[in-house]
């Protein structure tokens, strides 16, 4: 008797080029001169993560007005489920939270304009449905990353190994008979960004290392999770209040193997209070291409809305 088909993972090109990138812009350590090392805990940051990327560790509150219930399934996703007897809903408000952050933990090397620090990032997204009385869970994320960052003049850049596991709300299966999915993965990733002011620019990509969706009957034989691929530009303007309050907004672009590298869309806008590295903003939300939310990652997905984030 034939066993399970077993899945091996080639590596894509794209990720790759990245790693090379990478490597080539942050000139080496031992090219500059070591002004300090060894520190614990250090107060410095050298790699600001996205703000408009939808899955980045933070502390934030979203209002969103989604339609990700439009369709009750995706190709291959999961059978198709429904609400009291109807197939979808057209959009309905939805609130998230997030509730994680960065701590840096260890500084190895200090250098003129940059060094390299060591940490930990852990964050929570929970989507709720507001309409219904009872509040229920749509999907939570947790993930877990060990990132380093380096940071040289203008040139910044991460790397990092994460771990995320998706899973879906109790209350949705009961009432839509939705099936969860198998969502685990680890993944290892790189970024390299350009900083000119007001204005940042970057890149990079990673490569999944293990992902339980490759043994997802539903998805089908042909169906791979080996990378994904992620750029996108944000601008801090802060004129008033001796350089404390301003005006933000951010692009974020991501496309991913397990979504048959279908590109989506983040985009931000509001107004910032920012105090060193820790800052307060309110700003609007738009999304559009596949779900962030682990458990519908074939699930096309627009939304509109707005949060308070917080980063320190």
């Amino acid at each position: 008797m034939d066993g399970p088909v077993k899945r091996t993972k080639s590596v894509p090109l794209m990720p790759l080029l990245w790693w090379v990138m990478f490597g080539l812009v942050l000139p080496s350590p031992a090219d500059g001169q070591s002004v300090g090392n060894d520190r614990w805990f250090p107060e410095e940051s050298y790699f600001t993560a996205p703000t408009a990327a939808p899955r980045e560790p933070t502390f934030a509150l979203r209002g969103i007005w989604t339609d990700v219930f439009a369709k009750t399934t995706a190709p291959g996703e999961r059978e198709p489920f429904s609400f009291d007897g109807a197939d979808g809903l057209p959009r309905e408000l939805q609130g998230e939270a997030a509730v994680g952050g960065h701590v840096r933990i260890w500084q190895p090397a200090q250098w003129a304009g940059g060094g390299l620090i060591l940490g930990i990032q852990t964050g929570v997204f929970g989507r709720f449905r507001l309409k219904v009385s009872s509040s229920d869970l749509v999907s939570s994320d947790w993930l877990v990353s060990f990132p380093a960052e380096l940071a040289w003049g203008r040139w910044s850049g991460r790397v990092r190994f994460t771990h995320w596991s998706a899973h879906m709300g109790d209350e949705l299966m009961e009432t839509t008979g939705a099936q969860r999915l198998d969502f685990t993965s680890e993944t290892f990733d790189g970024m390299a960004a350009y900083d000119f002011g007001t204005v940042r620019l970057y890149g990079g990509g990673g490569l999944v290392t293990r992902s339980s969706l490759e043994n997802e009957e539903q998805l089908g034989p042909t169906f791979s999770d080996n990378g994904f691929l992620q750029a996108g530009a944000e601008g801090r303007w802060l004129p008033w209040g001796d350089g404390t309050f301003g005006v933000e907004a951010a692009l974020d672009w991501q496309a991913t193997d397990r979504a048959d590298w279908r590109g989506r869309i983040s985009a931000v806008a509001g107004v910032t209070v920012q105090d060193g590295d820790r800052s307060a903003t309110l700003r609007a939300l738009f999304h559009d291409g596949p779900s962030p939310m682990g458990q519908f990652f074939l699930t096309d997905e627009r939304y509109w809305g707005f949060e308070l984030l917080l980063w320190f």
